[in-house]
């Protein structure tokens, strides 16, 4: 298996768990590998994440083709493709009433309407909106909107701002730089839940009800 980079979580756990991950039918391992990745969006943490499956690891983007509904019916998450290219494909995967929300925010509804959608579309529109642009511009700038990236860091860094950030985490923080460190954290402690079942032998059927939609307990 190629290098994976994880974040958050002690250096023997992570260890421990990329061992296991290393073990694993290619199914089991883009299950196990991407409800990790996913943990914040499944926690209600993030709205959405990216993620770029690559035939060459694991076999991901076959197994992903093959099982791509049931994995998804059993986050209780929903998908778009962004863009396919030859052995990948990069997708978005969101939890739709979150993304919702992040997208009905006056100040990110006028940000996106000044940049080149129109005002008032619904969710599955601006989904369409984002997926031509990024095929048009190649990660554009506003999809740190759909992230969940608070739009003061999303403007000062599409601005390409002389200011240095106050930290770099998940993404370059330019203001409220305690208010980054707390989703940073909760980002962090999602994936070490959802590690410390996995290796504790419990299946994602039991572990998905634990943990979805679970911000209020990540928070607290």
């Amino acid at each position: 298996m190629g290098i994976i980079y994880l974040k958050g979580c002690d250096y023997n756990m992570k260890k421990t768990f990329i061992d296991l991950l290393d073990n694993l039918s290619n199914k089991n391992y883009m299950y196990y590998f991407l409800t990790y990745l996913l943990s914040p969006v499944i926690t209600g943490v993030k709205p959405s994440s990216t993620i770029t499956l690559k035939k060459e690891i694991k076999d991901m983007l076959n197994v992903w083709n093959e099982d791509e509904e049931e994995y998804l019916k059993m986050l209780g998450l929903k998908h778009i493709i962004l863009k396919e290219y030859p052995g990948s494909k990069t997708i978005l995967i969101y939890n739709e009433n979150n993304l919702k929300n992040i997208l009905c925010k006056d100040d990110n509804k006028n940000f996106l309407s000044n940049i080149g959608y129109s005002r008032n579309l619904n969710l599955n529109e601006y989904l369409s909106t984002l997926k031509l642009r990024y095929e048009k511009f190649h990660c554009p700038h506003e999809l740190g909107i759909f992230l969940g990236i608070p739009l003061s860091d999303v403007k000062a860094f599409m601005d390409c701002s002389k200011e240095k950030c106050l930290m770099c985490g998940y993404w370059k923080v330019y203001e409220n730089e305690e208010f980054a460190k707390n989703i940073f954290n909760y980002y962090d402690k999602s994936k070490e839940i959802v590690m410390s079942y996995l290796l504790s032998g419990l299946t994602l059927d039991q572990i998905i009800p634990k943990i979805s939609n679970s911000y209020d307990s990540i928070a607290s």
